[in-house]
This record gives structure tokens, C-alpha cells and sequence, in this order.
């Protein structure tokens, strides 16, 4: 007579039918892994609101200009989508790769004992099929956006008090009339950008100042500005155009004239 309690046969068969998603990573990996994540999402939308910010302009700016940035930096994340699998990290780590290699060494791939080609692993009584290989599924997309979510607030919040210390430092440094006007540029990351301040106390910032292009510029030469050469790129000297700039463009237009007036001298006359 069989002597095995009620529900002891059946053990084996509800214990093989368990899914990997039924393992755990060791406690902790997964907070590791979300943390290193969001370290590394905000470090990245903390330099993407610094910029934004200084390629909008302005000084000590409300909030339309804070809310664009924000969007601005929010747009720049699409660049940080390709690390929603690590979100997964510590399942492919301590699950799928170990259950993996077991299975390539003729091993129960979730206690790792020898099964000898048996379908139910005699030691711990799951299936000793392979598992399904990790594929990229709404789990870790939907782990990666709360982890991006709290990485936008809180880098484009440590973005705009960075900026506005920086500011507050530049005014306080042209606090006195003796120092002003001045200029320097901003702190690190957005250094590409200049803050001013003109004689009367009017701050601003723009950012790539020195490079601007004047569209007012026009050729010294009439006959240059009636072809249309119009305003060219120039590096600001002393609040005058560059002559090196305005000399080559000149110098190229005049060599396509007169070639153009050798080459109708050289012509045949078809009247002759």
C-alpha cells in the first residue's frame, strides 16, 4: 500500500513548473544596480540642464526660461535609454548567466547538481530544461523610466542651484563699481557661455559671446557689397570686425572677378 501523504506526488510536478522570474538575486543587488543607475542618469541630466540653461541665456532667469530647460534636458535623456536592460542587471547576473552555464555542464540549472539526463532534478525537484534565455520585456523598461524620472528631478534641480550659486558668486565679485564692466565664464560643465555685466550694472549671459555673428557686416569695398556679399563670421576685436576674415573674403571675390574677366577677353567674338 502506498504509504505517501496526500499531495507529495504532486510536489515535484508544482516545483518543476516554477519560472525563473520565481528566483531572486542576492539582497541588495538590485538596489545596487538601480543605484548605480541613477547615479549615473543624473550625473548626465545635471551637465544636460547646465547647458540647456546657458544656451538659453539669461541671468538669474523665472521660470519659463527653468521649465525649457527642464524639457530641453528631458529631451536630452532619449540618449541614456540604451541602459534600460541594466535595469535587469542583477537577474542576468546572479540568474540567467549561472543557470546557463550549469546547463551547458549537464547540471540542474537552479541548484546546479548533476541531473544525468533526467527531466526532474533529483536534488531540489524542478524541471532541469534550460531556462528561457533573458530577453528585454516591459519589466526593465518600466524600472529604468522611475529610475529616469527621479534622476531628471533631481539633476535639474541640483542644475538650476548650481547655476544660480554660480550668479550669486559673479555678483558678488562686480559688486563694486570699480569692477565693472566685466565678464568671465561659468562654471564648469557650461563654460562655453559668458556672464557680463555692463557699467550701469546690467547683467547677462549668452553663451559662445565671442563668436557671435555680426549680420551687420558689411565689406569696405562698393562694388563687393553690390554682389551681395553680405556678413561673414568674425572673431570680435576691440568691437571691430576682423580684418583677416574680411580680407580673405574680399581677396576670394576679387580672384573670381577677374578670372571670370580674363576668361571673357579670351572669348572669340562671334560679330568677326
Amino acid at each position: 500500500m502506498d504509504q505517501t501523504p496526500p499531495g507529495a506526488v504532486n510536489a515535484p510536478h508544482r516545483r518543476a513548473s516554477a519560472a525563473a522570474d520565481d528566483l531572486t538575486p542576492p539582497p541588495g543587488a538590485n538596489a545596487t544596480a538601480f543605484a548605480a543607475l541613477f547615479l549615473l542618469s543624473t550625473a548626465f541630466l545635471f551637465v544636460s540642464y547646465c547647458w540647456s540653461r546657458a544656451l538659453i541665456g539669461g541671468f538669474e532667469v523665472g521660470a519659463g526660461t527653468v521649465l525649457a530647460a527642464v524639457l530641453a534636458t528631458a529631451l536630452a535623456s532619449i540618449f541614456l535609454w540604451w541602459l534600460a536592460p541594466l535595469a535587469d542587471f542583477a537577474e542576468i547576473v546572479w540568474i540567467h548567466l549561472p543557470a546557463d552555464r550549469r546547463t551547458r555542464r549537464a547540471q540542474c540549472p537552479h541548484c546546479g547538481y548533476p541531473h544525468e539526463g533526467r527531466e526532474l532534478c533529483s536534488e531540489c525537484g524542478l524541471a532541469t530544461a534550460s531556462l528561457e534565455p533573458w530577453a528585454l520585456s516591459l519589466r526593465p523598461v518600466k524600472r529604468f523610466c522611475w529610475i529616469l524620472l527621479a534622476a531628471l528631478v533631481v539633476g535639474s534641480a541640483a542644475g538650476e542651484a548650481w547655476c544660480r550659486l554660480d550668479e550669486s558668486r559673479f555678483i558678488e565679485e562686480t559688486s563694486r563699481d570699480a569692477t565693472r564692466p566685466s565678464t568671465r565664464p561659468r562654471a564648469f560643465p557650461a563654460s562655453f557661455a559668458r556672464m557680463t555685466v555692463t557699467a550701469d550694472g546690467v547683467y547677462g549671459s549668452e553663451a559662445w559671446a565671442v563668436d557671435r555673428r555680426d549680420r551687420n557686416w558689411q565689406p569696405a569695398d562698393p562694388a563687393l557689397r553690390e554682389r551681395g556679399i553680405g556678413w561673414s563670421t568674425r572673431r570680435e576685436r576691440r568691437g571691430e570686425a576682423d580684418p583677416t576674415v574680411e580680407a580673405t573674403v574680399e581677396a576670394q571675390v576679387k580672384a573670381e572677378v577677374d578670372g571670370k574677366s580674363e576668361a571673357a577677353g579670351k572669348r572669340p567674338n562671334p560679330d568677326r
